[in-house]
């Protein structure tokens, strides 16, 4: 059971969780590298898209530090594109406020410059080496982990965005969804993030509109088939978290929902918490008026 509040923050309901376990969500800030040759004309023009994110990051994360959140997980593309001092600026960013900070990888994170910003191709050496980067960056044990924090599970995935027919869409590989499998027998409850959604009934039409008719979304490959209905049929999956497509959305996927949270460029985030008790009224103010 769960409470979907009007900003998008979460309560949901487990009688498994002996205390209450709480986390921001934040994903697609985008921030731009801060060495900007030879492309600054490109960079600059993604910035004032995406409303100049490094100029909003700090109050951005100055709100979660407020909400007293037990950690805040990024859920991908945190960087516009792979950037050394971009990506230790928001550790040290988050580090300064004490917010304990856990990173999933987007299909931006990883891209150098010419490929961000002039062929917007896949190159699989040059994601495998900057991930590797990424890795030492921010402390990930790889691309795809678990963690536990009270006694919840989370499993973070890795959905690398390749071209298709139709557009790109996310994948999954044989040996991520053994692991995941195998992570799932665990009779614990659990959050799963993942960048790239799954392309579900009720969101589809939304995303159709956003993707001009293209894909933007996991393949319908035997693999995608085989991880959506490990995650839909999980009686202990709480609920996945992914981003990407730059909208808000909250929708049903079996048993549970998928999640999907707006840009953090544009300064949103979700706030969750995980707890045994019913929701609250109101998941600002305590008590109840009157």
């Amino acid at each position: 059971m769960m409470r979907l509040y009007s900003k998008g923050e979460l309560h949901i309901i487990d009688e498994r969780v002996d205390h209450p376990v709480t986390f921001a969500h934040v994903t697609d800030l985008h921030l731009a590298p801060q060495d900007r040759d030879p492309h600054r004309h490109a960079i600059d023009w993604w910035e004032q898209d995406f409303e100049y994110p490094w100029a909003r990051l700090p109050l951005l994360l100055d709100e979660i530090r407020a909400a007293n959140v037990d950690f805040v997980v990024f859920g991908g593309d945190q960087l516009d594109c792979y950037d050394a001092a971009a990506a230790n600026r928001l550790a040290t960013l988050c580090r300064e406020r004490e917010l304990r900070s856990i990173f999933g990888l987007g299909n931006h994170d990883f891209e150098n410059l010419h490929i961000r910003y002039v062929t917007h191709e896949f190159d699989a050496d040059v994601r495998d080496e900057n991930i590797a980067r990424l890795c030492d960056h921010w402390n990930m044990p790889g691309r795809y982990y678990s963690f536990e924090h009270g006694n919840v599970s989370f499993i973070v995935l890795d959905t690398p965005y390749k071209p298709v027919e139709g557009g790109w869409g996310g994948y999954f590989d044989d040996g991520q969804l053994d692991w995941l499998a195998d992570e799932l027998q665990r009779d614990v409850p659990t959050i799963v993030f993942h960048h790239i959604p799954f392309d579900v009934p009720t969101n589809r039409a939304r995303l159709g509109l956003l993707w001009n008719g293209g894909r933007g979304w996991i393949v319908e490959d035997e693999n995608a088939k085989r991880a959506r209905q490990l995650l839909a049929d999980s009686k202990n999956v709480l609920g996945t978290f992914v981003g990407h497509s730059h909208i808000r959305s909250e929708d049903p996927l079996g048993n549970t929902w998928q999640f999907m949270t707006g840009p953090g460029c544009h300064g949103n985030w979700r706030y969750v918490r995980i707890a045994a008790e019913p929701s609250p009224k109101s998941i600002h103010v305590g008590g109840l008026p009157g």
